[in-house]
């Protein structure tokens, strides 16, 4: 049986309210519950003392693991909390259970990785995630001294014995040598390798910002379309998709918008595709209908429900569901984003947003989401 802890409690020393902090719009606690849950684990359990924590991780519907104040402070061990779990929950687990937890800190840790350090275990090893390292170290004592080198003769990096990093996502061992020696290195150790990206720890406001950077490049080309079907029709939202989501407002009270002419272009890419662009919006100002027009696409306005207005258009013109993407970026897009055959959001959207997307866009509301989307699928193409 596997088990994974996510140890998650709610103060924190470098980052105030760390784990609740956002990557690419997600929270740190979700993204490892996402992680746990896509991986091949039988229980996962979040060990936490904070509420916020609690209500999210109910949301996803695995196990809340009520911390004792004890163990809830900046001094407390990792391996105290995992006690405290086993505790409560051993009464539940088979006698040759793996035990593994994730540091909320690692924002990229992937479901192989989980998997590969549960193999490891399972094999009997304490396993744990790492990176490769070749580098030079030094440590300061009375002076500066190196540590893996004579400070008389410097080798060639290829010729340092290998040496590895751990990155701190993710740690594995077997039940039963964990209860007895009471610390995550209860066996042999053993590393699973990730690379520089999955392997990002943040402890600091740069390291979180780093991994927000990353983010928006890596995590877009995080999805294939090699082996999909096109679409019959894109819809998108117009306020927050094809605008900027700000609007300006003069002397006389008249409104404006900031829109891109690079998505009046991608209109007639995605058509050579075969693809029909139509606007979904709950606004009913001019400013729609005029940039309509000036893509020459269908607006559908004044849309108090997207998704039932959405299926009576899709029944009028003898499409369904399956024949559909949408591009949204708020709340009012959920339900209708929930149903197409594929979801776009651009890389400011909403949090509610992030979290049920398909494809998290590189651009920001505005700056031309439709025209990534027909550059991608144009790669793909071959055109």
């Amino acid at each position: 049986m596997r088990i994974l802890i996510i140890p998650a409690r709610g103060g924190s020393k470098g980052i105030p309210r760390k784990n609740l902090k956002t990557v690419n719009g997600i929270t740190l606690i979700e993204r490892s519950i996402i992680a746990a849950l896509k991986s091949e684990v039988d229980q996962v359990i979040v060990s936490t003392d904070d509420k916020e924590i609690s209500e999210i991780a109910k949301q996803y519907g695995v196990l809340i693991h009520k911390r004792s104040i004890e163990n809830s402070q900046d001094s407390s061990s990792t391996e105290a909390v995992i006690l405290e779990v086993i505790e409560t929950f051993e009464y539940n687990w088979q006698a040759n259970s793996v035990i593994g937890f994730i540091q909320v800190t690692s924002p990229f840790v992937s479901s192989q990785t989980i998997n590969n350090c549960f193999d490891s275990a399972e094999e009997g090893y304490s396993s744990f995630s790492a990176k490769s390292f070749h580098g030079f170290t030094w440590e300061k004592l009375e002076k500066w001294v190196p540590v893996n080198h004579s400070i008389e003769f410097r080798p060639r990096r290829q010729e340092l014995n290998e040496k590895v990093v751990e990155t701190g996502a993710i740690y594995c061992f077997p039940l039963k040598q964990f209860k007895e020696k009471k610390y995550r290195f209860c066996s042999e150790p053993k590393p699973v390798f990730v690379d520089n990206i999955t392997g990002i720890e943040i402890d600091d406001f740069s390291e979180l910002q780093l991994a927000n950077l990353l983010a928006t490049q890596y995590e877009i080309i995080d999805f294939d379309f090699n082996n999909i079907n096109l679409p019959k029709i894109i819809f998108t939202d117009f306020d927050g998709c094809l605008t900027d989501d700000k609007v300006k407002v003069n002397i006389f009270g008249k409104e404006s918008v900031k829109v891109n002419r690079k998505d009046g272009l991608a209109v007639k890419r995605l058509e050579k595709l075969g693809i029909k662009v139509v606007i979904a919006t709950s606004e009913t100002n001019k400013i729609v209908e005029t940039r309509a027009k000036k893509m020459k696409v269908e607006a559908l306005r004044g849309l108090l429900n997207k998704k039932e207005s959405i299926s009576t258009y899709l029944e009028k013109i003898s499409l369904n569901w399956e024949d559909t993407w949408y591009v949204g970026n708020d709340v009012n897009d959920l339900e209708a984003m929930q149903k197409v055959a594929l979801s776009f959001c651009p890389i400011d959207a909403s949090r509610e947003i992030f979290k049920i997307t398909d494809v998290v866009l590189s651009k920001r509301g505005g700056e031309g989401v439709l025209a990534e989307i027909a550059s991608r699928l144009e790669r793909v193409k071959g055109l």
